[in-house]
């Protein structure tokens, strides 16, 4: 059995007009915010985008407890039925307040599922398959087909890695880094047992869970802060319903981490991470 790697990249990509002055951004760019995955399945290469990092994270374990079930996608395509899998990965929270979610997965550099259309990301993937493993290449091969094609752009682009996943098929270590103006968080943990394919899609989704925990985590304390301390305020304002909601979804995202550190033996370093308390 293979080792599993790969690693959830926060990207801003800028597609500005050739012709504007180096640094700055002409009016009517177009900026392209997303997280991105690569899997390496078999001869198929995998790209999951999403929105937010915790959606491309959760949207890439479907990827893979797919592939791991039925094999290749390619001779699928048609017939994956992804909207189910979208649909019951977001929570009645992100429904609610981030109406706008989207994701979108390519296979071999070819758009299998998406929620929104982006002519500029399908450029993009397709360059990433033609640049031959090197993604960082990737953007000046897109500028040259663009101009090909008429479209003279200057793309610049900007990453940071959010978070690193390994399992050399007795260990699986995660690393997530989570960093945000001045709020800087870093922490690992490595999971042991259970068969290699479930434990891989499961610390997964742990670590997608631990990502939404950190963003919600701060959306909740900024919202108890605004209302006076602990979601107090009127019942029903608007900020009071979200504060009510984030709590509830950090209770069940606590379950869930508890239901995971059961079934397999889970270490953290420095520390296992405290942001699911709901009574600050």
């Amino acid at each position: 059995m293979e080792e599993f790697t790969t690693s959830l990249v926060r990207e801003k990509i800028e597609f500005i007009d050739d012709a504007a002055p180096p640094g700055t951004v002409a009016e009517g760019a177009n900026v392209v915010r997303s997280n991105r995955v690569f899997l390496k399945l078999g001869k198929e290469k995998v790209v999951v985008r999403a929105q937010n990092m915790h959606t491309t994270l959760r949207m890439a374990g479907k990827v893979l407890a797919d592939f791991y079930k039925n094999g290749p996608i390619t001779p699928r395509i048609g017939r994956l039925g992804y909207d189910g899998e979208w649909a019951a990965l977001i929570s009645n929270y992100e429904r609610e307040f981030n109406p706008y979610n989207w994701a979108a997965i390519y296979v071999n550099g070819q758009p299998a599922f998406r929620t929104k259309t982006s002519p500029f990301v399908d450029v993009v993937e397709q360059c990433a398959l033609l640049s031959v493993d090197n993604y960082d290449a990737t953007m000046q091969v897109a500028q040259g087909l663009m101009k090909q094609a008429g479209k003279a752009v200057r793309i610049e682009h900007s990453s940071s890695v959010a978070a690193v996943l390994t399992d050399n098929t007795q260990l699986m270590r995660c690393g997530i880094i989570h960093r945000d103006g001045e709020r800087d968080i870093t922490f690992s943990f490595t999971v042991s047992g259970g068969e290699m394919h479930n434990r891989v899609v499961q610390s997964i989704g742990i670590s997608s869970a631990l990502l939404e925990a950190i963003n919600l985590r701060f959306v909740a304390d900024a919202l108890s802060e605004k209302l006076g301390g602990k979601g107090s305020g009127m019942k029903g304002s608007a900020d009071a319903n979200q504060h009510r909601a984030a709590t509830g979804r950090l209770l069940a995202l606590s379950k869930g981490l508890q239901a995971f550190e059961e079934s397999y033996e889970v270490r953290y370093r420095p520390e296992k991470p405290d942001f699911f308390g709901t009574n600050r």
